[in-house]
């Protein structure tokens, strides 16, 4: 059996599955020789690439929950600015002391956001927000009644920067199945190669039984959807033309 021929001819999907499944029949042989082998290595660590590279790319939906992170982010940081800025004229003396304490901070780099990059607003939060959380400032803040809105903004903070990185490495290391469609069919053909040596070598039922195994998986995904739609038509021919006698012997 040509088994880099019949993995050259299935689709990006069928070569996913094919991996898989050759892998999992191996493992539940339980023969550890066959599973343990450097080709067997090699071809868990191409397929567990292979299998990254068809996943479904979530891309849009992920920017923007990442763009939703940012805006409310954004907006609370002027929401806190602008009550602070407002409480710097409070008519009482220890409100209007801690606001001008807890504004100085915010003030750090003033109000506005535009023209800003990504990566230096993100670091300027960074810093009003260590600045706001000194032990100094605690009582300013508790006065003010900013607790909760300064653990939100440091929370959606810490998200964004979080799943901003995580996308853009998640994108950085997404390659396209064609990119290592050769390299996945490549270790499908030397690991089937070398487990008919290492079958035709042990000699035994259980080898024999597990290279069966193998080939009918390649017999799996070659299977047309035209044969398969063929065969349950057969089927049911088969099954409705059962009932028809039984029918006829009963009467």
């Amino acid at each position: 059996m040509n088994y880099k021929s019949k993995a050259n001819r299935i689709g990006n999907t069928s070569l996913a599955a094919l991996g898989v499944r050759l892998i999992d029949t191996v493992k539940k042989s339980g023969i550890d020789e066959a599973q343990s082998s450097k080709q067997f290595q090699q071809l868990e660590g191409v397929n567990n690439r292979y299998q990254l590279s068809i996943m479904p790319d979530n891309a849009s939906e992920v920017s923007k929950y990442i763009g939703s992170l940012f805006k409310d982010r954004n907006n609370l940081f002027i929401d806190m600015y602008d009550y602070a800025k407002g409480q710097t004229k409070s008519p009482d003396a220890d409100t209007k002391t801690a606001a001008i304490n807890v504004f100085t901070v915010l003030n750090k780099y003033g109000r506005g956001l535009t023209n800003v990059k990504i990566a230096d607003l993100s670091v300027r939060f960074i810093r009003i927000i260590e600045g706001l959380k000194k032990p100094e400032l605690a009582p300013a803040i508790i006065l003010m009644l900013l607790t909760d809105k300064l653990a939100e903004f440091e929370q959606l903070e810490l998200d964004y920067e979080d799943m901003y990185m995580s996308y853009g490495n998640d994108s950085s290391g997404r390659v396209a199945p064609s990119n290592i469609r050769k390299e996945m069919q490549d270790a499908i053909k030397l690991y089937v190669e070398e487990l008919k040596w290492m079958a035709n070598s042990a000699d035994t039922e259980a080898w024999h039984t597990l290279y069966r195994n193998v080939e009918q998986r390649f017999n799996e995904v070659n299977v047309s959807t035209t044969r398969k739609k063929a065969d349950t038509v057969a089927s049911d021919t088969t099954t409705q033309t059962a009932e028809g006698n039984t029918t006829t012997q009963t009467v």
